[in-house]
This record gives C-alpha cells, sequence and structure tokens, in this order.
C-alpha cells in the first residue's frame, strides 16, 4: 500500500502537466488576492479572520475543477494504460490498492489547494487598495484551510473515487462534479450568504437546514457567524462549535461512507458491456468461387455528404444513446428551475414576481451559459477523440473524407447546444404555463438563442479546432479548459481588458419589456460575429500552411474573413473608452489635490433653473440648453470660484456673465478668476449647452439612462456644479497613504454650528421627445403641445432643492381625482395590473399623511414607470411625481397577498416623501440628515401597512426588518440613528423603521404624529434646515418625562 501511494505521488509530482497545473494554480491564487478580493462589510479588512475564511471556503469551490482534473489522470490510470489486468495478476490486495489510490488523490488535491491559497495569501499582502491588518497571524490561515480546504477536499475526492470505481466512466465523474457544483449554488442560496441573500433575506429554518446540508460548509460558517460583530469578525476566528462543527462531522462520515463504497466497487478488471444472449447457431463452411475484383471509388459532392453525414450520424447516436446526456440535461433542467423558482418567488420580503417571458429568459441568461460551456467542453473532448480511444483513429484517418471528421463533430455540437438550449426555452415555456401567465414574448426567446446558444457554438469550433491541433486527449482538455477560463469565466475580464476579444463569453444584463435588450443584443451580434471571422480566419490559415499544392483558392476566403472581422470590430468598438482603474485613480487624486482649496470657499447660489432638454431615445442622446440665474448668499465677496461638468459630457457651450465681463469655457473643471468680485447679494448668470451620448460597449449608467423606450435620468446630477465635491475623493485609506492625500473629508458632525443658506431654487423646465413617448419632469405640468413631429412638456416648480428627474416613455396613461388631488400612473400597456392598486394605496397614504402631518403642497400626484435598465432604486420621489421601476411595483404578483405588499409598501414609503424629504422637511447635510427623510418614510410605511391591514402584519415586517439590521449590522459599524447617512442605508432604513414603530408603541402614535407634524411646521421651507435632534426635542416634549431615557437610549 505504502508502495503504491508513494508511487503515484511521486509519478503525478514528476509529471510537466502536473508542474504547469500548480503554477496556474498560484497564478489563479495570487490574482485572486491581489484583484478579486470581496468586500464582506465596510468595516472588515480583507485579512480579517472572517474574510480569510470566507474566501478560503469561497475558493474550495475549486477543489471541485483540482479534483475532476487530477481523476481522469489518477483513478483512471489503470483503464487508461490497460494496465489493470497486469496488476490483478499481482498479490496486491485489491483493499489496500484502490485505499492507496485514493490517498494520493486525495493529497495531490490537497496541495494542489494549498498552492491556490498559497497564492492567494501572497496576493493578498502584495496588494495595497482593501484596508488591512497590520499584524499576520498564521492560525487565521491554517483554520480556515483545515475547516474549508482539507475536509472539502475529502468530501469531492471521496464522492469522485467512488463515482469513478463504480461506473469506471469519465464523462460520469464529470457529470458528478458538475452535479456538485449545482448543489453548492442551490444551497448557498438559502444560507444568508452576505453576498447572495443580503437583500432577500431568508427564514432561520431555511438557514438551518441550509447549515446541515451544504457540503461545503460556508452556510454554516455564515449562520454560526450571524450574531458577530464587526470587532469581532476583524479580530476572531468563526467558532468551530454548533452547526459548523456539525456540519463538518456529517460531511467527514459522508466522506468515509463514499470512501468504503468506493474500495467495495474497486474492480482491477474493466467493465464489459453486457450482451444479450443468443442461440449458437452452427454455420457450415462453403467455399466460394468468387472471382476477385477492384472496387469503384467515386469522389464527388453527393459522396462526401454522406460521409459527412455519416459522421454526424454516429455521433449522434452516440451522444443521445448516452446516458451522461441524460443525465446532464436533468442537472441543467433541475439547476435552471431551481434558479427560476427563487426569481418569481423572491423570499419572504418581496412579494412573488409574475413569470413572464423576460424574467425567465433573463434567468437562462444568467445561468445557462456558464454551465452549458463546461458541458461543452468535456463533449467537445470526447466526441473528438473518441475514436482514438476506441483504437479505430487508425483505420478512420486512411479514408478518403477523414478530413470531414471536423466539419461532422461541429455540426454534431451545433445540434446538442441547439437540443440544450430548447431544453431552457422549454422550461420556461412550462414554469409560464404553470404560474398562468399567457403571454409568451419571443424577444426574450431570441436573446437566449443570441447571448447563449451563438456563443457556445463558437465556443465548441473554438475547441474542436484546438482539440485536432493537440497531441491527445489530456493536453486537448487542459487547453479547452484554460480557454475557458481566459475567455469565458468571470475573470476574463480582469485578464483581457477589451471586450471585442471577450466574444466567448455570455450576457448577464437585464430585459425590459419596453426596449427587450435595448442596443446591447446589436452590439453582441457585432461581437459575435467578430469571433467567427476571427476563429475562421484561424482555421483557414492553419489550412494554408498544410496545403502543399496550390493556394490560390484560399487566399479569398482569408480576404474575406479579415474584413468581416475589421467592419464587425469597428463597428463594436464605436465610441469606445477604455477603463483603467489606475487612471480613474489618478484622476481623483489630480481632482483633490488641485481644487480641494475650494472646499469651504463661498461660491455662487443658484436661485433660478431655466433649461430646455430635448430628448432622442433612438440615438440614445439628449441636448440641454440652459441658464442659471445666481446670488451671492454669503457676507463676503467671490472672487474666483470652481465649476464642474461630467466628462462625459460635450460641452458646446459654456459662458458667465457677471455684470460686464462675459467669460467663455470649454472645460469640464473650469477655475474662474472674476476680474470683478460677485459682491453679496449681487447677481451674475450661467449660460450652458450640453449635449450627451452613451455606447453600448461602455455600457450605460443606470441613473442616466437615456433609451429607446423607458427613459430616465437624474438630470440635475448632470448639470454644471458649483464648488469641491467631497464625493469625488478616494475613501481608501492606503491609496490616500500612498498619494499624501491626508484624511478624507468628512461629513458635516452632528454637533457643528447651523449656517442659514437658502439653496431652495425655482425650476422652469422644457422638455421635448418623440411623437410616440410621453415626458415626465419635476414639478406640475404647466403646459404640453407637438410641434414638428415632436412632443413638447413645460414643468415648473417653486421653491425645491437643486433636485430634478425626467423620464420618457410610450405611456398608457391612467387618471383619478381624489380631494382635489389628481392621482396618475402612466406604464406600459403590459403592466396595469398593479395599477388599480397603487392608485388605492395611493389614496391611502394621502390621506394619513395629509390627516396628520398637513396638506399635500401640488396639485397632483404622478406615478412614471421606467425600465429595468434603471437600477439602484424600486421607487424615488420627486417633487409631485414618483419614479418606480417596471421589476418591482408593476410585475409583482400581489393578489390575496397581505405579507408581501409591495405596493402598499412603496406607496406609502415614497407618498411619504413629499413631506419627509423633498421640499418641505430638507435637512441640512450633516450627520442625521438620513433619519429626517428615509427613517421617517419609513414609519409612515409602517404606519399605513398597519391601517390597511392590522398592527400584527405591521409587526410581520418590522421582523423582517429586525433581521436586516442584525446580519447588517454584522458587516458593518453599527451608528445611532441620530447620526444616520446614505453610506449606512441599513441604519436609516431598518433600524430606522424599528425604533419609530417601538417609539409610536412606547408614547402612541397619535402623540408621534403630533411630534411630527410640530416639527414639520417649525422647520419646513422656508425656516431653518432642521437637523436630527431637532426631531429628538420635538418627541421629548409631547413625551413622558419618565420614558427620556429611554428614548434617547432608543435613539443611540
Amino acid at each position: 500500500m505504502k508502495t503504491v501511494l508513494l508511487n503515484d505521488i511521486h509519478t503525478s509530482l514528476k509529471q510537466t502537466t502536473t508542474t504547469f497545473s500548480l503554477l496556474v494554480y498560484l497564478v489563479l491564487g495570487f490574482f485572486t488576492g491581489y484583484k478579486f478580493n470581496i468586500n464582506v462589510g465596510d468595516g472588515i479588512t480583507a485579512n480579517a479572520p472572517y474574510s480569510i475564511g470566507f474566501m478560503t471556503g469561497l475558493l474550495s469551490l475549486i477543489i471541485i475543477l483540482i479534483a475532476t482534473l487530477l481523476a481522469f489522470s489518477t483513478l483512471f490510470k489503470e483503464e487508461d494504460t490497460d494496465f489493470g489486468l497486469i496488476i490483478f495478476t499481482t498479490p496486491i490486495e485489491k483493499s489496500q490498492f484502490a485505499l492507496a489510490r485514493f490517498l494520493s488523490f486525495y493529497f495531490l488535491t490537497v496541495v494542489s489547494f494549498f498552492v491556490l491559497i498559497l497564492g492567494y495569501i501572497l496576493g493578498l499582502y502584495v496588494q495595497y487598495y482593501a484596508e488591512m491588518h497590520s499584524n499576520f497571524d498564521l492560525w487565521h490561515f491554517v483554520y480556515p484551510f483545515i475547516v474549508f480546504g482539507m475536509i472539502n477536499s475529502l468530501v469531492i475526492c471521496s464522492i469522485l473515487f467512488f463515482s469513478a470505481k463504480k461506473f469506471q466512466n469519465k464523462l460520469f465523474v464529470t457529470i458528478v462534479g458538475v452535479m456538485l457544483y449545482i448543489m453548492y449554488m442551490i444551497v448557498l442560496i438559502f444560507s444568508n450568504a452576505p453576498f447572495m441573500a443580503q437583500s432577500l433575506p431568508q427564514s432561520l429554518l431555511a438557514q438551518k437546514i441550509s447549515a446541515l446540508t451544504d457540503i461545503f460548509g460556508l452556510s454554516a460558517y455564515f449562520y454560526e457567524a450571524k450574531d458577530l460583530d464587526v470587532f469581532q469578525r476583524n479580530n476572531s476566528i468563526v467558532s468551530f462549535a454548533n452547526f459548523l462543527l456539525l456540519n463538518r462531522l456529517l460531511v467527514i462520515l459522508l466522506s468515509l461512507i463514499m470512501v468504503i463504497w468506493g474500495i467495495r466497487s474497486f474492480s482491477f478488471l474493466p467493465v464489459f458491456k453486457q450482451k444479450s444472449k443468443k442461440d449458437k447457431t452452427l454455420l457450415e463452411a462453403k467455399i466460394l468461387d468468387t472471382p476477385f475484383t477492384t472496387a469503384s471509388t467515386l469522389f464527388n459532392s453527393k459522396t462526401k455528404q454522406k460521409a459527412l453525414f455519416s459522421f454526424v450520424k454516429i455521433d449522434l447516436i452516440y451522444l443521445f444513446k448516452s446516458i451522461p446526456l441524460i443525465t446532464v440535461s436533468i442537472l441543467l433542467l433541475f439547476y435552471v428551475g431551481v434558479e427560476m423558482y427563487g426569481d418569481i418567488d423572491m423570499g419572504i420580503r418581496l412579494p412573488q414576481q409574475y413569470a413572464s417571458s423576460g424574467l425567465l429568459a433573463q434567468t437562462i441568461n444568467g445561468t445557462f451559459y456558464f454551465i452549458g460551456a463546461l458541458v461543452v467542453i468535456y463533449f467537445s473532448n470526447d466526441v473528438f477523440w473518441r475514436s482514438h480511444a476506441t483504437k479505430f483513429a487508425i483505420i478512420q484517418d486512411t479514408t478518403y473524407y477523414a478530413r470531414e471528421r471536423l466539419l461532422g463533430h461541429s455540426i454534431s455540437m451545433l445540434v446538442l447546444i441547439l437540443f440544450l438550449t430548447g431544453l431552457m426555452l422549454l422550461e420556461a415555456i412550462i414554469f409560464q404555463l404553470i404560474y398562468k401567465y399567457l403571454y409568451f414574448d419571443w424577444k426574450a426567446y431570441i436573446g437566449v438563442f443570441v447571448f447563449n446558444t451563438l456563443p457556445l457554438i463558437l465556443l465548441s469550433f473554438t475547441l474542436l479546432f484546438c482539440n485536432s491541433k493537440s497531441r491527445n486527449k489530456q493536453v486537448a482538455l487542459g487547453l479547452s479548459i484554460l480557454l475557458f477560463l481566459i475567455f469565458v469565466a468571470p475573470i476574463s475580464k480582469y485578464i483581457i481588458s477589451n471586450p471585442l476579444f471577450r466574444f466567448l463569453s455570455g450576457y448577464g444584463g437585464t430585459y425590459s419589456d419596453y426596449i427587450a435588450y435595448g442596443s446591447y443584443l446589436k452590439m453582441f451580434l457585432w461581437r459575435l460575429i467578430f469571433g467567427f471571422s476571427l476563429i475562421g480566419l484561424l482555421i483557414l490559415i492553419s489550412h494554408l500552411i498544410k496545403t502543399t499544392g496550390k493556394r490560390n483558392n484560399k487566399i479569398a476566403p482569408i480576404i474575406i474573413c479579415g474584413s468581416i472581422a475589421l467592419v464587425s470590430s469597428y463597428h463594436f468598438l464605436e465610441g469606445y473608452l477604455p477603463k483603467d482603474k489606475e487612471s480613474a485613480i489618478l484622476e481623483k487624486v489630480t481632482y483633490e489635490k488641485n481644487y480641494r482649496k475650494y472646499q469651504g470657499h463661498p461660491q455662487p447660489t443658484i436661485k433660478t433653473v431655466k433649461t430646455q432638454i430635448d430628448l432622442f431615445p433612438k440615438e440614445q442622446a439628449y441636448v440641454i440648453k440652459g441658464k442659471y440665474w445666481l446670488v451671492n448668499t454669503h457676507n463676503q465677496a467671490i472672487d474666483s470660484f470652481l465649476l464642474t461638468i461630467p466628462k462625459e459630457f460635450e460641452i458646446k457651450s459654456l459662458v458667465f456673465f457677471n455684470k460686464n465681463e462675459v467669460l467663455k469655457l470649454d472645460r469640464s473643471i473650469s477655475e474662474l478668476n472674476l476680474g470683478q468680485s460677485l459682491q453679496p447679494q449681487d447677481s451674475a448668470k450661467l449660460e450652458f449647452e450640453l449635449a450627451y451620448k452613451w455606447h453600448p460597449v461602455n455600457g450605460h449608467n443606470s441613473l442616466n439612462t437615456i433609451v429607446e423606450n423607458g427613459s430616465f435620468m437624474r438630470i440635475s446630477r448632470y448639470f454644471p456644479q458649483f464648488g469641491y465635491d467631497a464625493s469625488n475623493e478616494i475613501s481608501d485609506k492606503n491609496i490616500r497613504k500612498k498619494y499624501a492625500l491626508g484624511e478624507e473629508t468628512k461629513i458635516k458632525s452632528l454637533g457643528a454650528p447651523k449656517t442659514d443658506t437658502d439653496d431652495f431654487i425655482r425650476l422652469d423646465m422644457q422638455i421635448s421627445t418623440v411623437k410616440n413617448q410621453i415626458v415626465v419632469g419635476t414639478g406640475e405640468l404647466k403646459k404640453q403641445w407637438q410641434d414638428v413631429n415632436r412632443n413638447y412638456y413645460q414643468y415648473q416648480a417653486i421653491a425645491i432643492p437643486f433636485r430634478f428627474a425626467v423620464s420618457s416613455a410610450s405611456y398608457k396613461v391612467q387618471k383619478v381625482q381624489h380631494n382635489g388631488i389628481s392621482i396618475e400612473v402612466l406604464y406600459h400597456p403590459l403592466h396595469a395590473n398593479n395599477v388599480n392598486q397603487l392608485i388605492e394605496n395611493t389614496k391611502l397614504s394621502l390621506d394619513y399623511c395629509t390627516e396628520n402631518f398637513g396638506p399635500y403642497p401640488y396639485s397632483s400626484v404622478k406615478f412614471a414607470e421606467i425600465s429595468s435598465f434603471t437600477q439602484g432604486f424600486n421607487g424615488t420621489a420627486y417633487p409631485g411625481v414618483i419614479f418606480m421601476t417596471e421589476n418591482m411595483t408593476f410585475n409583482a404578483k400581489i393578489e390575496g397577498s397581505q405579507n408581501e405588499d409591495v405596493i402598499n409598501e412603496l406607496a406609502g414609503h415614497e407618498v411619504a416623501h413629499f413631506w419627509w424629504g423633498t421640499n418641505q422637511i430638507d435637512p441640512d447635510y450633516r450627520e442625521g440628515y438620513a433619519m429626517l427623510t428615509e427613517s421617517l418614510a419609513m414609519y409612515t410605511e409602517m404606519m399605513i401597512y398597519k391601517k390597511k391591514y392590522s398592527k400584527d402584519k405591521m409587526l410581520e415586517r418590522v421582523a423582517i426588518h429586525q433581521q436586516i439590521y442584525d446580519a447588517a449590522k454584522g458587516f458593518n459599524e453599527d451608528h445611532s440613528l441620530l447620526k444616520a447617512t446614505k453610506n449606512n442605508a441599513f441604519v436609516s432604513y431598518s433600524k430606522g423603521a424599528i425604533v419609530f414603530v417601538e417609539l409610536s408603541e412606547l408614547i402612541g402614535e397619535e402623540r408621534l404624529n403630533f411630534a411630527l407634524k410640530s416639527f414639520l411646521i417649525k422647520h419646513k421651507y422656508p425656516n431653518a434646515k432642521p437637523t436630527s435632534t431637532d426631531l429628538l426635542k420635538e418627541i421629548l416634549k409631547v413625551s413622558d418625562t419618565k420614558f427620556e431615557q429611554k428614548i434617547k437610549t432608543m435613539f443611540e
């Protein structure tokens, strides 16, 4: 046994492929530590014990790949060399030989993973951009390596060992490896993993089941760490106890069982297929007097087609009659089906989604391609080398049409990929039928073909070409996996910077009922054309090199492929702007060093904005023409100031007028030194014209989305801005230290002196769009007209913060009147399901807010649906209008669901912002400002929920927010609610809801609402901007003195 073990290890380690593999693992680990660290929380360092354990557990997924590759060379050694029968004749005991083989397999897997982790450690301590502890504790790396690396290697090796010895089939071993990956991802969905489920908290029961059944142990790790705070995660390892200990013991037990079964299944003898027994018939020998003749041969297009068809037929019979394909199909259906169900169900916090074609196609695009690529890698390798494995290649390669074999294999793989795609589409249609959503959007399903089938076909052609140029099956498989890592895996974008050459990757973007896949579909097709032409070019050049006769007929196809590649690359790269992280950092460093001197320097105050915005949705562009009327509201003269325009905008005109002085500007960042100082209360004017257009190769800004239909722009962000922008600073401490930037600008402290600055504006917007679309702006609609096939709308608002937005789409409109207020919902014609409920909930919200907080400040409330290409929020409120994305409000299936009424929640929350955060209460921008907007909106949302359903139902929603808050504070520093900012949303949203609901129970809802109304009267515009302590004072005024200390504690 010892001899066999040492021989296996020694033989493997001295092979060139092993050395190369270990080098690849070292480099992969290094780049993981150097570039791919997942930030698990703002307060947790990259080398914290929790982070190291988290990353080690995540990296242990690679053990599946490592062990599967080693299984081919280690567990099938005798089968590949026909050496089993020879060993069978020796006195070696079967059980000892099998155990030695498993131990060598396990040892090599652990060593490979150790090299990977070693590379990760080196990369982690070489990088400089992630926040790190200064000390190095070896135990923080050894502990997770034992818990995850060694134990996960044990269970994976044992399962693969049993599969290999029981079935003696490499393809089956590969399928088992894929199945392990799928199980891992499915279990992880219910683990409350910080990178998968933070926005969709799972129930505690689901987490416990996941913690016990996850063979990789990550779910148990997350569950055991759920109550740890930031300090504990930074300084202590996760205790090896409770669910984590039980999980690891169960996994070790499972591993031992699989090893025992594998040893019992082990045999030196090959597996022979059973053949049906037939009666033996004695044949009488006859001597035939047949003259010797020569067979006539015919080589033409018809015989060529027959030969090609023969290759395809043999491949397809082999593929579709094989159990592995059936197994792969079932696994794919199961995995994608679970993902589809998860995307429809949405967990315990959010309501079920309609099973639309777009949603299911998006799920397929996000899951199928990666698994499909792995399947194509194996089958391409297996189909190509099958004739070599059966020793038939020697005969086959002597035939005239042997050169058609590669084309035959290509057609066979094409059919296989079409079959797998068909399964995915069939499953999606079945889901639609089950959930009774009978509108089938074929645009969505065509995208599945384009984004998955076509690149998989291109991948199969590329892999078959690589197989044809390889010396043997193992080298070909290794090269195929290398191509997968470079061109297909998520790390490809870090390896290949230019997106044109990532033509073997899929598409994980969004789908919208407004514009389907938008311009991304066309862009993707251009890249695919480039990929097909490039691979075709390589194949043709290869054939040209091998050709010894006339080569003229090869030149024309090469020129054609080269021309197609050039044209397609030109169209794909139109408007391409390379992204370089270092350049972006240097740009921010330069900005801070050059312009931080303007921080605190008095700047002109914008008092009136008059603008004309022309939208061109088909061109994905718009033009802004505008005027600012400026006033020096400070007590000192302004002789210089800083003016900034977003760099992605083209400046067509930018002119500053000050008395008799006219300054023409043409740069995105301008320092203006005035010849005549702007004295206190003096006025000036800025006129500008800006143009914006985006190209799909660069991606779109999700908050500046001008698309063919369903556009939305937070457009005030892209108007000229005065003064220094502290949000443009680098927050990473290591980078700041490297460039000697000093301390980062901190938000104004809660106790800082107040300043009385009137920065509200008067807004006049004229917006035009194409004739079949409606524009929704900020404020109230004053006028609309049509001219030269364009629709024009004029919106006005008096006394609002400098914050306004625009949407444009082909809307259907529904209006009602409620207590003198017009409620309007503008939505996609297919999304009428929730419109009536949205209107009813708006009525309820308006009634509650006007009754408890004061009158609504406008004559109308508009709800405008926007495409899912806008992301980052479900709903956002501006003066007089609320914008809502299509995915949540309008695609939620809420019939009969009281626990997940997202319509009530969003309507209550966003309508509440008309009192808290748009133009009535505009808090001073300092610590605690988010409490006066989001926390008060959350409280209002909860009270409206209670009014519609019941107190118990409302408390169920609060319990979910408690779960979200408890999970988030373990990864981020907890803050007092009085100091809540946008950087700790879990405090302002979840903690805010918890505290204010508890407060309403303590002092009574009526008293609390009286305090809020009093606070609003005292501090709404044009009164001084409030702080969170101002609200606390009003609450304490209406509260019993015996609760004073408890109330103060609640807000801490």
